[in-house]
Order: C-alpha cells, then structure tokens, then sequence
C-alpha cells in the first residue's frame, strides 16, 4: 500500500493486487462493500488520514475508487468541492419532487465559507444519520 498527499485534506491510497492478497481481500469486497471490504476501507481512511501532519475537520468525508490493469487508488477526501460533488451525483437519482430541496442544500455547501460549509454539512450528515 502506498499513500501520497494529493491536496490539504485529500490523500490517495495505492493497492497493488499483492496488498489485496495480504489483506484477505478481492476488488469485489471493495465494490461490493461486504464486511471485509468495509473493515479495510476504515482501515485504509484512518491510515490515510494519519499520514498527514494536521487535523482532519471528520466531516464532509467522500472516497472514490479508480480501478488501473495494475493498480486500485482509493481516494480520500474531506474537501468541500469533492463532497458537493457527490451530492451533485446522488441528486440525479432523486425523483422530481425531491430534488430541487436537495440541490438547495448542496447550493448553500458550495456558495458558503468553508467553516459555513462544515456546519451545515455536520449537521446534513448528523440528520441522514438520525433517519
């Protein structure tokens, strides 16, 4: 496994099909999201977030995965631009009569100051978590 820093609270995870192997796990644990694959995506996030030398804000936290013939790159990230994002994706699946509230949320996160943004993100996440 090799860890790079990308950006200030972005950190890139590079697996090898040896570091599956040493982990007891396949790709398909890690698309799939079986228990496995959840124990080392924690895994992976906690030694992520360690490798750098400053506070993670443990809001807004996205990973997206990239899949090479030769490599898997788990991205970490707790950057507001690649959270809004991800919402942007959920929103397309919303029905109709969901969406544009949604798209309102994810409108006030992008057009906010950062500590505005973590705030209503905080308690975004803290009110999907309570349904």
């Amino acid at each position: 496994m090799h860890i790079v820093e990308e950006d200030l609270y972005k950190v890139a995870c590079h697996l090898d099909r040896a570091d599956l192997r040493l982990h007891g796990i396949t790709l398909d644990d890690l698309i799939e999201r079986t228990p496995l694959g959840r124990i080392f995506i924690s895994r992976a996030a906690q030694l992520a977030k360690e490798s750098t030398d400053y506070e993670w804000s443990d809001c807004g936290f996205s990973m997206q995965m990239d899949f090479y013939p030769d490599d898997t790159v788990l991205i970490f990230s707790e950057r507001i631009e690649d959270y809004v994002y991800n919402l942007n994706q959920m929103a397309q699946t919303l029905p109709m009569d969901q969406k544009p509230l949604f798209e309102a949320v994810i409108n006030r996160i992008a057009n906010a100051p950062e500590d505005e943004a973590r705030a209503i993100i905080r308690n975004f996440e803290e009110n999907v978590k309570a349904v």
